[in-house]
């Protein structure tokens, strides 16, 4: 491959003042006879099923239309932009990935031609909300949904008569970085992939919506445009190759999309990471993105996210990371699915080897919200030692001796006795509670350490005498467990809680409201979070080799919620925005790792 060639026009994205070159009105993307571009893969039609025209939106429709799905909306909205401005196989970089050029930042694609078996499984998916139940009728719906956004948007572009002729369904978005320069225009370009044989009808119906304002140039041997559409200030670059559509921000940016795309420089779809994630994913799935930090960071300015001296390590590891990740739909669920290569960071805990904890055991079926933090005490011991690191590194560091001489150990180490921990949240009936459960590796230590802190909690509360809360401590037994309970009295009313309770017990610190403690101590595993439908279907939907994460009810939460609204609102509710939330059922959170890459699925459940 040969480097860039210069340009052989001047730049079209200079200052307004410059007068601009008028050309006389000709077909748009016409090419002098020298032009060599290949045509691209066949891409299979997608089957077309008649529509009648679409009705007004009301208020209800509107909320259908909001759940057709966020990778749907999302790049309709994309389309929407670029008027204001061969299925493949996993590891096969698509259509409009190739024409990302090596230093893309950030790259977003979209199949709104729903590939393999996301076209059945998504309409399974929509089925389970309002309008959406005939699943034979999924495609007339879909055309209906792109069609009435666009009339909404007040372009005069029709999805049906305008769009949906020439465009494959393949839609690619792509940046470089934030800001290339100071002064000049964000990057971002736009790659929309033209169904084969369809330049023409694409040519055909551009050709009059720009009419003669804008510019036309050639850069190796490709024409582009260079205008504004409509009303809008902003000016864009227009370029069509056999294969794709290509709208960006920057001319400098659609030249170096060409060039990527005709093989004269390296793209994004040569990295050899991008190519190794990508053939783990899914080879049909409704969307795909990349991240690459350290491109990012060059349009940013040059220092430490913390400061001098802080955090260097592990800056220095984030400018090596990159993302890889999918967009999926299963019949009762969406998922999203990223990949990451995380180098290891000096002092920090490494997730190698890794023996995921049962903490969801502990957890009881009512449970609304559970989030799991590994390895919290490593990590705390490196975050504090980083920060004493930073304030040393600046001359503030304070005189700590004192206080490690009463502790009994150096501040970074306090909590090292925690290995992995978990956020709990409950529910019974209206009302909610929760608290922490974390393992030990130290029952003793633990013991000492946590007793040693309610002490001074113990001493600061009758400093305060009887100008401050009376505060009253409480030892409990509990089976084999003493629970130190300590209250609060004249607490407001409508505080939710009325005391905190600590133990140390069975390989396990456990801190929470009330009776979270004994609950959390009578626990049986048959009657916990981790015996759940609901929370396995999750965690084997993650796969092998996985922990699972975070598990949120939707549908507790949103009950709870319901009852606190007004019963002057409660009919418009019921009948605009409940049919259209209440499907959604839970959410859940898997991580997991494959060798040195991290992987973390996200999955959003449907009734």
């Amino acid at each position: 491959m040969s480097d860039k060639e210069p340009s052989s026009f001047n730049d079209l994205s200079g200052s307004p003042d410059e007068t601009p070159t008028r050309v006389e009105f000709k077909p748009l993307f016409s090419r002098p006879a020298s032009a060599t571009d290949q045509p691209g893969p066949v891409e299979p039609a997608a089957a077309v099923t008649p529509t009648a025209a679409p009705s007004s939106m009301t208020m209800n429709s509107r909320w259908r239309w909001a759940v057709v799905g966020v990778a749907t909306i999302f790049v309709v909205g994309l389309l929407g932009a670029v008027f204001i401005l061969s299925q493949p196989r996993a590891g096969t970089p698509s259509t409009v990935a190739r024409y990302a050029p090596a230093d893309t930042a950030l790259y977003m694609e979209a199949r709104l031609d729903l590939p393999g078996d996301q076209h059945n499984l998504i309409a399974q998916f929509m089925s389970h909300f309002p309008g959406f139940a005939d699943q034979a009728a999924f495609d007339q719906k879909l055309d209906e949904t792109f069609e009435s956004i666009f009339e909404s948007s007040d372009s005069g572009v029709s999805w049906r008569d305008d769009i949906k002729p020439w465009f494959s369904g393949e839609i690619g978005v792509f940046t470089a970085r934030v800001s290339p320069a100071p002064g000049t225009p964000p990057s971002m370009t736009v790659a929309l992939r033209v169904k084969e044989g369809q330049k023409s009808v694409l040519d055909g119906w551009l050709t009059p919506l720009l009419g003669t304002d804008w510019q036309q140039s050639t850069y190796q041997d490709q024409a582009i445009w260079t205008g504004n559409f409509g009303n809008s200030l902003d000016r864009v670059s227009l370029a069509m190759t056999d294969e794709v559509l290509l709208v960006s921000t920057r001319i400098e940016d659609l030249q170096k999309a060409l060039d990527v795309g005709a093989e004269r420089s390296a793209g994004m779809a040569d990295d050899a990471f991008f190519l190794q994630q990508l053939a783990a994913l899914h080879a049909d799935r409704l969307a795909t993105f990349y991240f690459d930090y350290a491109s990012m960071l060059e349009g940013l300015p040059s220092q430490s996210l913390f400061g001098s001296g802080c955090f260097d390590s592990a800056t220095q590891v984030a400018t090596q990371m990159k993302f890889v990740g999918e967009v999926r739909a299963e019949s009762d669920h969406i998922s999203f699915t990223e990949r990451v290569r995380v180098p290891a960071v000096a002092g920090a805990p490494s997730q190698a080897g890794y023996v995921p904890s049962r903490l969801a055991e502990l957890a009881s079926a009512d449970t609304v919200l559970f989030y799991e933090v590994p390895q919290l005490g490593a990590n705390i011991k490196y975050f504090v030692g980083e920060l004493l690191t930073c304030a040393e590194a600046s001359g503030g560091m304070p005189d700590l001796s004192s206080i490690e001489t009463i502790l009994g150990t150096p501040l970074p180490d306090y909590f090292d006795f925690v290995r992995d921990a978990a956020l709990v949240v409950t529910a019974d009936g209206g009302t909610y509670g929760g608290g922490l459960v974390a393992s030990v590796d130290d029952e003793a230590i633990a013991q000492s350490r946590v007793a040693k802190l309610i002490a001074y909690v113990r001493l600061a509360a009758g400093s305060m005498g009887e100008f401050g809360p009376q505060i009253t401590f409480e030892e409990q037994q509990h089976g084999n467990a003493t629970i130190t309970v300590i209250s609060v009295s004249d607490l407001p009313p409508d505080v939710p809680f009325s005391s905190l309770a600590f133990t140390v017990a069975n390989g396990h610190l456990i801190i929470g409201l009330d009776d979270f403690v004994a609950n959390t101590l009578d626990q049986t595993v048959d009657g916990s979070l981790a015996r759940t439908q609901r929370f396995a279907a999750g965690v084997a939907a993650g796969g092998t080799n996985n922990y699972p994460a975070a598990f949120v009810d939707i549908s507790a939460i949103r009950a709870s919620f319901e009852a606190l609204i007004p019963a002057s609102e409660r009919p418009r509710y019921d009948l605009e925005i409940k049919p259209y939330v209440e499907p959604f059922d839970y959410l859940m959170i898997v991580g997991g790792s494959q060798g040195d890459v991290g992987i973390s699925n996200v999955f959003l459940y449907v009734k």
